[in-house]
């Protein structure tokens, strides 16, 4: 190792792995909010085939959720990281509004994710 200079001579060589943790968890939440709102869009639209279409109207759903997470490349820069988990929650909470309107049927307000798909 100190012949090709990855070791200094009398020294040990040393990672402090604390920030690649830290980066790992960040993109672990980012990438779990964003499978919430996608499984319980697939719950609704397995449940209430067509209610989604016709209730939701958010730009670019179709593109942030077809797509599990962790299929693509998450963004590196943690401003855009930032961005999209507000995207997330922000989608999180029109889901969740358009669930409890007084429109929505009642009985949408009771499913999990988790007994419609078995990926979820």
């Amino acid at each position: 190792m100190q012949e090709r200079g990855m070791l200094a001579a009398g020294g040990k060589q040393r990672t402090d792995s604390t920030h690649v943790v830290s980066a790992v968890r960040d993109v672990n939440r980012v990438e779990l909010a964003g499978e919430c709102v996608r499984a319980a869009l697939e719950a609704l639209a397995v449940a209430e085939p067509g209610w989604v279409q016709q209730v939701l109207e958010v730009p670019g759903w179709a593109g942030r959720y077809r797509l599990r997470a962790d299929s693509w490349r998450m963004p590196t820069s943690e401003t855009k990281q930032k961005e999209l988990a507000r995207v997330y929650g922000a989608d999180g909470y029109a889901l969740v509004e358009a669930v409890y309107a007084p429109f929505s049927p009642t009985w949408l307000r009771h499913l999990r994710p988790s007994t419609l798909c078995a990926s979820c």
